[in-house]
């Protein structure tokens, strides 16, 4: 069972990496790394596709996402709340010409 430390440990872990990393989008596999890492290279919790970190029962304790203006935002869920059990949908590709328009957005002053 993982303790309330070590959910609060890999949850602020993975928002410090993202953020310095400054990655675009969200990787699966990196989240899954950086979460192994911080609590010594177990897999005590495991990250979804669409950004959810679930616990060995299969709740999920955290959801990571990406604001408009480019920062990366690790916040811990009720793990006891329904429907924790499922996992977050993964958003679908944006066109390029939305990709663009966001950038843009996020560039006003």
């Amino acid at each position: 069972m993982t303790t309330d430390e070590e959910i609060d440990r890999a949850l602020a872990t993975v928002s410090a990496t993202l953020n310095n990393q400054q990655l675009e989008e969200y990787d699966r596999g990196r989240v899954q790394e950086v979460v192994d890492e911080a609590l010594g290279g177990e897999q005590k919790l495991t990250a979804d596709d669409g950004g959810g970190l679930h616990d060995e029962s299969g709740s999920r304790i955290g959801a990571i996402r990406r604001t408009g203006s480019g920062e990366w935002i690790v916040e811990r869920q009720n793990s006891a709340a329904e429907n924790s059990d499922q996992a977050i949908p993964a958003v679908g590709p944006q066109s390029k010409l939305r990709e663009l328009m966001t950038r843009l957005h996020v560039m006003k002053p």
